[in-house]
């Protein structure tokens, strides 16, 4: 019989690690959603400051999300 070697911490902090990474891009883009939205709202109203600043906050958490997702994949792809 063949027994299998499990590393129980290396599982673990897999385990914490994709659920925080899952988490945090969630509330990312989340952010991102409501930047836009908010900028959309805002510039039919003609407050183009608050769309601005709004469609910043959405741009800045699209590429943070997209930087994460990224990140992890490198970190994958290089079996870190």
């Amino acid at each position: 019989m063949i027994t299998a070697a499990i590393d129980i911490h290396a599982l673990l902090k897999m385990v914490y690690t994709s659920i925080v990474a899952s988490v945090a891009v969630a509330v990312i883009f989340s952010a991102a959603i409501l930047g836009a939205t908010r900028s959309t709202e805002a510039r039919r109203e003609h407050r183009s400051i608050a769309a601005t600043a709004y469609a910043a906050i959405a741009g800045a958490s699209l590429l943070l999300a997209a930087a994460i997702v990224i990140y992890g994949l490198t970190l994958v792809a290089h079996k870190t």
